[in-house]
């Protein structure tokens, strides 16, 4: 159903910030240019020990709110919800540049009343090293070149949801910390009926750079909050038969065949590296959990 008021809704920014002084000018500066002004910009710095709060003081129009601690990525995106003066609240991470017209794009799909969130297509702008292409490759965050109503979730680094429903189902997981939050939140909002737009034409740049040891941790964090694995906590067997029947079967076997039908031939080399650390995580994990330390 498409709501009556045809005047555009007002709209919050707030960026999530922690120890991403190199990235952060970019960022800002790209929000402070879009072509549909933000009524609203707020940059959460979560405990950052960098230069993040000192940036974001040097740009009129941005309101600093600072966590002592860092609490991570879920508790600064709850601090946003709740501190922000309008309903509808955009967020970009820290370490992405929007297109000039990323916030326009995002508002003019919001007049349909069972919308709760849109997302827009984050693009890899650094691919300089082989960690690099693999996560461009295998760990993108988007959902394709075309609108897509209902994907499975909505990625946390480029979007915009509704405040209310947010707030209503409790916020973020804020025990999810830095991985899954976004995941958690659109499978809670998709339970209560409300519906979400892919747009793709709302796009945004992703500064990141990864290492072969941070890639590899960030696709182990995905694959566990994304499947819930070890919600319960890691068990020796379960471990073991995750070695066997999913790293080897999917996270390994299904990326080496995509890339050898490519010809990709560095990253089915990279494959194996996965097929090597993904079960060691698993154990290192179990041998966290059993000596009582946080994972």
């Amino acid at each position: 159903m498409i709501s009556s008021d045809s005047s555009l809704p007002k709209i919050t920014v707030y960026v999530p910030a922690y120890n991403v002084a190199e990235f952060l000018p970019r960022c800002l500066e790209g929000v402070l240019a879009q072509t549909r002004p933000a009524d609203e910009i707020l940059l959460i710095d979560d405990g950052s020990r960098d230069a993040c709060a000192e940036i974001a003081s040097k740009y009129p129009g941005v309101t600093l709110i600072r966590h002592e601690i860092n609490k991570g990525l879920a508790a600064a995106r709850n601090t946003a919800m709740r501190a922000a003066r309008n309903q509808w609240i955009a967020s970009l991470d820290a370490d992405c540049v929007p297109a000039p017209d990323w916030l326009a794009q995002l508002t003019e799909r919001l007049r349909d009343s069972s919308v709760v969130g849109v997302g827009g297509m984050l693009t890899e702008g650094v691919q300089g090293t082989l960690a690099d292409r693999w996560r461009a490759v295998h760990m993108p965050q988007h959902w394709g070149d075309a609108e897509i109503l209902n994907p499975r979730f909505l990625f946390g680094c480029n979007n915009v949801l509704r405040k209310s429903a947010v707030l209503a189902i409790g916020g973020y997981d804020e025990s999810m910390r830095t991985n899954g939050e976004d995941v958690d939140l659109s499978l809670r909002l998709r339970e209560k009926g409300w519906n979400f737009l892919y747009l793709p034409s709302a796009r945004a740049t992703h500064l990141r750079y990864d290492t072969t040891c941070s890639v590899l941790e960030t696709s182990w964090r995905w694959w566990r909050t994304g499947v819930n694995a070890y919600a319960g906590g890691a068990r020796l067997r379960s471990v073991l038969g995750h070695a066997i029947q999913v790293h080897f079967r999917y996270n390994f076997m299904e990326r080496f065949l995509v890339d050898l039908r490519a010809r990709r031939w560095s990253l089915a080399a990279f494959d194996f590296l996965v097929l090597a650390y993904f079960p060691w995580r698993d154990f290192r994990l179990w041998r966290e959990q059993k000596r009582g330390l946080r994972p």
